[in-house]
Parts: structure tokens; C-alpha cells; sequence
């Protein structure tokens, strides 16, 4: 396997996070050595052991002379967590590619610095666009201080959302529902207007996807109604 592959083997244990790493990134990492992968890990939630953390963890001491294939620059600042930078070095891996710089200004290059500063052999930028489709909402907080939105619109052949007599409860489909329900569980909040809380009355909850977290419920009402006396967000 060449650097490409063993990227795409950590993007896709980055994977692993996509629910729970919020607010933090997803990240994966891979340990290589003698074309052997002998760690791997990823970020599970936030407070937990980094990628790298865990792939260091399950290498031992056969992560001297390895190459660490990581989805994100190594932190190099104290949060909750140690530096992941600091780990590379005092592990003794030898050489780190990175699919791309960290956008937060905590790091910001600074963990490759320091790579390169003890004498670790590094490389950035294999595989970036995919790296960053895995983050666009830490992407989006760290470079604006902005949160990332998607919009969710559900439209008939006619140009309505629903019929006038109230009687369409829903006009989407099952699977369209079902593909709903995964991108609110990769959302810390739902959005939406009182008026499709009088009319439907939404859960707004994250339903059928195993271990996900329940987003923060918003309702924006522009006339001060009392729309959230009887609703089922309440």
C-alpha cells in the first residue's frame, strides 16, 4: 500500500466520530512501519483520547520508525488532552503525513513546526479535499467563528410544501425521512420557524440512528405566540 491508501485508511476510521466527535473534528490516524500498519485510532468524542493518542496506544513500542498517517495536523497545545505532536516525537515516529493543517488558530501549522523541529520527516496536503469534507462544520467555526447550515427543504412537483387543508403530513418519502434523520444526527442544532411547529408539530429529535446525540431543538418565532405550550419539543 502506498501513502494514498494508507490516508484513505484513516479518513475512513475518521468515520468513526461522525456522530460524537462534535464539536471537535473527526480525525482517524494510522501507524505504519515496515508496510505494516501496527496502530490505528480515531477521535470519539470531545475530551477523549485523540486519534493519535489511540493508534500510539495500540502500537507500543512499534511505533518507533513509523510513519503516522493522520487526517489533521497533530494539536500542539494543551486542551483537555496532551499535544498530539509531542506524542509523535516522543514515541519516535519518524515521519508524518498529514492530509491537512489544522484551521484552528491554537494550531494553525504549529503542530507540523514542531514535527519538523525535533527532526520528524513531514508532508501535508494528500487526500485535503476529502479531509476537510469530513469537518466542514469545525472548518466553517474555526476560519469564520460562523456556524456551518445546512437546509433542509422538502418540495411537491407544484411548488407547495404541503396541502392547504393541513391533511399532508408528510411529502417525502421513506427514504428521503430515513437520510433526514442521519444528517440531524451530524447537526448540534435544529432550526426551525413556529409556523411548522403549528402545523406539525415536530419532534425534532434524531430517531433509528444508534449512539447519536440529541441536537439542540431551536424554534424561531418572530410573533411571540405561545406556539410552545402544548408542542412535543417542549
Amino acid at each position: 500500500m502506498d501513502d494514498t491508501a494508507w490516508m484513505r485508511r484513516a479518513l475512513a476510521l475518521a468515520e468513526g466520530g461522525r456522530y460524537t466527535a462534535a464539536p471537535n473534528p473527526r480525525v482517524g490516524c494510522v501507524l505504519v512501519r515496515g508496510g505494516l500498519q501496527v496502530g490505528a485510532g480515531y477521535h470519539p468524542r470531545a475530551g477523549a483520547p485523540h486519534a493519535e493518542a489511540h493508534a500510539l496506544a495500540e502500537a507500543g513500542d512499534r511505533a518507533r520508525g513509523a510513519t503516522a498517517y493522520v487526517t489533521l495536523e497533530p494539536c500542539a497545545h494543551h486542551g483537555r488532552t496532551p499535544p498530539c505532536a509531542e506524542a509523535l516525537i516522543a514515541a519516535g515516529v519518524s515521519r508524518v503525513v498529514a492530509a491537512m493543517t489544522d484551521p484552528n488558530p491554537q494550531v494553525a501549522g504549529q503542530g507540523l513546526a514542531r514535527l519538523r523541529a525535533a527532526g520528524v520527516a513531514v508532508d501535508s496536503g494528500l487526500l485535503g479535499a476529502e479531509a476537510a469534507a469530513l469537518n466542514p462544520g469545525f472548518i466553517k467555526r474555526m476560519t469564520s467563528g460562523r456556524p456551518y447550515v445546512r437546509v433542509k427543504v422538502a418540495q411537491s412537483l407544484d411548488g407547495r410544501s404541503a396541502l392547504g387543508n393541513g391533511h399532508s403530513r408528510w411529502i417525502t418519502g421513506p427514504a428521503a425521512r430515513a437520510d433526514v434523520q442521519h444528517w440531524r444526527a451530524r447537526s448540534q442544532a435544529i432550526v426551525t420557524g413556529s409556523g411548522t411547529v403549528l402545523a406539525d408539530d415536530p419532534q425534532l429529535t434524531v430517531r433509528d440512528v444508534p449512539g447519536a446525540p440529541q441536537p439542540l431543538r431551536v424554534v424561531l418565532d418572530s410573533s411571540r405566540s405561545s406556539v410552545c405550550r402544548n408542542a412535543r419539543h417542549v
